[in-house]
C-alpha cells in the first residue's frame, strides 16, 4: 500500500512542477528573451520481485529550457551585422541627401558662378556684372564650407555616438559578468541544476553587446560564459569584466579611438553598432571630407590662375580672388621633437584625396598611406626652399624633430572649411585678357588669336613683336630666326598666339599688356569655362570631380540600402528560427495545461484510492 501511495504523491508532485511550468511558459509569452520550458520526467526505479519489478512513480529530472546554440549563435551574428549595416546606411544616406538636395548641393551654385562669368563676357567693364560674380563666388564659397561644416558635425556626432556605446557596451559585460556569478552559484545550489530565468537574462545581454560590436562567445564548465570581441579581446571572463575605453587618436586629429587596457584596438573591431561608426567614419565620412576639399582646392586653384591671366579694371595682373586652402599636418602626442609642419596645396592635379603619416628616422622622413601603409614617394629635404613632395602638397618643417616622430597629414580634409572670397572688390575681376595682339596696318589678310598659357610668367606682359621674314620664318623684336608653319603657335613669355589666315614676308604683330578699363572679354569667356578645364588626375574635370562626388555618395548609399534590406531579411529569418525553437505557443501551453491538470488529478485519486485501502485494512484489523 506504501507504494500505491508514494507513487501517486510523485506523480501529485512532478504534475504539480509541470503545471507550474506550464504556467510560467504562458505568464512569460511575451517576455523578450525568454525561452520556454520543460519538464523532463523520469521513472523512479522500480522494486524487484518474484513477479517482476513493480514500478514506483515519477522523478521530474530536471526543468529544461528549450533552446538551440547554433540557432542562438546566427541571431548573434545576424543582429550584429544588420546593427552595422543600419549605422552605416543612416550616415550614407545623411550624406547622400546634403550632397544631392537642390538647397544644400554643390552643382547650382558652380552653375550660377559660371552663369555671371558668362554674363561679364557680355559687359566686360559693367559693375553690376562684375559684382554679380562675387556674389555668386561667394555663395560657393558658403555652399562649399556649409557642406564642410556638415560633415564635420557628423563627425562629430559620430564620436559622441561611439563613446555612448562604449559605455553601454561596458555597462552589459560588467552586469553578464554579474549574471556568471549568480548562475555558477545558483547551478551549484541546485545540484546542477541550470537557471534557466538566468541564463535567458544571459542571453538577452549576450544579443545586446552582439548589437554594439562583434563578439564570440565560449560556454565553460561551470556554467560561466566568456566573451570576447572578434579580434579576440576578452570582454568577460566569468565574474571579471574589462571595460573598453575611448581616447584620441594618437595624433589628435579630431577621430576616437576604442582602447583595450589603454592600448588603441580600433583597427581590430568590427560588426555591431561600433563597427557601423569605424567603418562609416573611415569609408564614408572621411572620404568625402577629402573629396570636398580636392574640390575646394581645384575651385581655388582654377579661379586664381585664369584671374591671374588677366587684367582688372585699373590694368593690373589679376590677383587672387579666393583664398587658396591648405592641408593638415598633426603631430603624434608621443614626439619627443619640437618640428611643425606647414603643408601647402602646391598641384591640385596630383591631389588623391589620401592621408599619409610622416616618420622621421633621426635622419630622413618616409612617407605612407595613412590607411593602407604602403609606402609613398616623397621628395625633398623639407626646408621652405626645398619643401618634402608627396600628393600634391609641399611640406615645410620648421623646429627640430627627434627620431621616431611622426605626422599625420592630411590634405584636404579640412580644406573646404578654408574656402573663402580673397576680395570683395568688382574691380579686381580679370575680365580682359593680360596681353593684347595687334596686326600692323600693312599686314595681309592673317589674324592673331592670343592666350595665356603661364600667368606667373615674369616676362608675361613685356611688350614683344613678331616681324615675318617670309612665310615661314619670324623674328622676335627682330632678332632671331624661327620656322613657322600655317596654324603652329607662336608661344612666347607664357602666352601663344595662333594666327588664321595667310602670312607673308613684312608682316608684323605686337603683343603689349592690355591697357585698363578695356573692352576685351577674353579671361570673362575662360572663366566662364572654367568647369570644363581638365584639372585633376586622369584629365578629370571640374564639373565631373562635382559630379562625381555626388554619384559616389549616392552610390555608396544606395548599396547601403540594399545591404540593409537583405540584413533585416537575414535577421528576421534568424529571429524567426530562434522563436519557432525557443517562443512560447500558447495554443500549445494551454494543450499541456488541461494534459498535466488531468495527470494531476489522476494521480490525487490514486492517493485517494491508496487511502481508501489503507483505512479499509486498517477497519479490517480492529474487527
Amino acid at each position: 500500500m506504501g507504494d500505491i501511495l508514494a507513487t501517486g504523491s510523485s506523480a501529485l508532485l512532478a504534475y504539480q512542477t509541470a503545471l507550474s511550468t506550464t504556467s510560467h511558459n504562458i505568464a512569460n509569452a511575451n517576455t523578450t528573451g525568454y525561452s520556454r520550458q520543460r519538464v523532463e520526467l523520469t521513472s523512479k526505479l522500480g522494486q524487484g520481485t518474484a513477479s517482476g519489478y513493480v514500478g514506483a512513480g515519477v522523478d521530474v529530472a530536471t526543468v529544461q529550457r528549450i533552446t538551440d546554440s547554433l540557432v542562438n549563435a546566427r541571431l548573434q551574428t545576424s543582429t550584429s551585422a544588420y546593427a552595422r549595416i543600419d549605422v552605416y546606411s543612416t550616415y550614407a544616406s545623411q550624406i547622400d541627401t546634403l550632397l544631392s538636395d537642390s538647397s544644400t548641393n554643390l552643382s547650382t551654385p558652380m552653375q550660377s558662378f559660371f552663369d555671371a562669368a558668362n554674363a561679364l563676357s557680355s559687359t566686360p567693364t559693367s559693375t553690376s556684372a562684375r559684382q554679380a560674380v562675387l556674389s555668386s563666388a561667394k555663395t560657393l564659397t558658403d555652399r562649399v564650407t556649409l557642406l564642410q561644416s556638415q560633415l564635420d558635425s557628423m563627425n562629430s556626432d559620430l564620436n559622441q555616438s561611439l563613446s555612448t556605446t562604449v559605455e553601454s557596451i561596458n555597462t552589459n559585460t560588467e552586469a553578464l559578468a554579474k549574471l556568471n556569478t549568480q548562475i555558477i552559484n545558483a547551478q551549484s545550489q541546485s545540484g546542477g541544476q541550470p537557471p534557466n530565468d538566468l541564463l535567458d537574462q544571459r542571453d538577452q545581454l549576450v544579443q545586446q553587446i552582439a548589437e554594439q560590436v562583434g563578439i564570440t562567445t565560449a560556454v565553460q564548465d561551470d556554467g560561466s560564459l566568456n566573451v570576447f570581441t572578434a579580434s579576440g579581446q576578452a570582454l568577460v571572463l566569468g565574474g571579471k569584466s574589462t571595460a573598453l575605453g575611448v581616447s584620441s587618436d594618437a595624433y589628435n586629429s579630431g577621430a576616437l579611438d576604442v582602447t583595450y587596457n589603454g592600448k588603441p584596438i580600433t583597427a581590430q573591431l568590427s560588426g555591431g553598432t561600433v563597427g557601423g561608426l569605424l567603418d562609416t567614419r573611415r569609408e564614408v565620412i572621411e572620404p568625402a571630407r577629402s573629396e570636398l576639399g580636392k574640390l575646394a582646392a581645384g575651385i581655388a586653384a582654377a579661379i586664381n590662375q585664369q584671374n591671374a591671366a588677366g587684367v582688372d579694371l585699373s590694368g593690373n595682373q589679376g590677383g587672387d580672388l579666393l583664398t587658396m586652402p591648405s592641408g593638415t599636418a598633426y603631430a603624434a602626442t608621443a614626439n619627443a621633437g619640437t618640428a611643425q609642419m606647414d603643408v601647402a596645396i602646391a598641384d591640385v592635379s596630383a591631389l588623391s584625396g589620401s592621408n599619409y603619416v610622416l616618420k622621421f628616422d633621426g635622419a630622413s622622413w618616409t612617407a605612407t598611406d595613412a590607411q593602407s601603409g604602403a609606402a609613398v614617394a616623397l621628395t625633398g629635404s623639407g626646408t621652405s626652399a626645398d619643401p618634402l613632395m608627396l600628393g600634391g602638397v609641399a611640406i615645410s618643417v620648421s623646429g627640430a624633430a627627434q627620431a621616431g616622430d611622426s605626422f599625420l597629414v592630411k590634405p584636404t580634409a579640412n580644406a573646404a572649411s578654408q574656402l573663402s572670397l580673397a576680395t570683395t572688390d568688382p574691380s579686381k575681376i580679370a575680365a580682359a585678357r593680360a596681353v593684347t595682339a595687334s596686326a600692323a596696318s600693312g599686314n595681309g589678310s592673317a589674324v592673331g588669336d592670343i592666350s595665356v598659357t603661364d600667368s606667373g610668367n615674369a616676362a608675361l606682359t613685356d611688350a614683344v613683336t613678331i616681324t615675318f621674314t617670309d612665310a615661314n620664318t619670324y623674328q622676335i623684336n627682330g632678332s632671331g630666326s624661327y620656322a613657322y608653319s600655317a596654324g603652329d603657335a607662336i608661344s612666347v613669355n607664357g602666352w601663344s598666339l595662333t594666327l588664321s589666315g595667310d602670312v607673308a614676308a613684312g608682316d608684323s604683330f605686337s603683343i603689349a599688356k592690355t591697357a585698363a578699363n578695356s573692352s576685351d572679354n577674353g579671361n570673362a569667356n575662360a572663366l566662364a569655362t572654367l568647369g570644363s578645364l581638365a584639372l585633376f588626375a586622369g584629365g578629370e574635370t571640374l564639373d565631373a570631380a562635382q559630379s562625381a562626388l555626388t554619384t559616389k555618395a549616392a552610390t555608396r548609399a544606395q548599396q547601403a540600402s540594399l545591404a540593409l534590406d537583405a540584413q533585416s531579411a537575414v535577421k528576421t529569418q534568424a529571429e524567426a528560427a530562434r522563436d519557432s525553437v525557443s517562443g512560447v505557443n500558447l495554443d500549445e501551453e494551454a494543450a499541456d495545461l488541461l494534459r498535466y491538470q488531468q495527470a494531476y488529478q489522476a494521480a490525487a485519486q490514486v492517493i485517494s484510492t491508496a487511502n481508501t485501502i489503507f483505512q479499509s485494512l486498517l477497519q479490517a484489523t480492529r474487527g
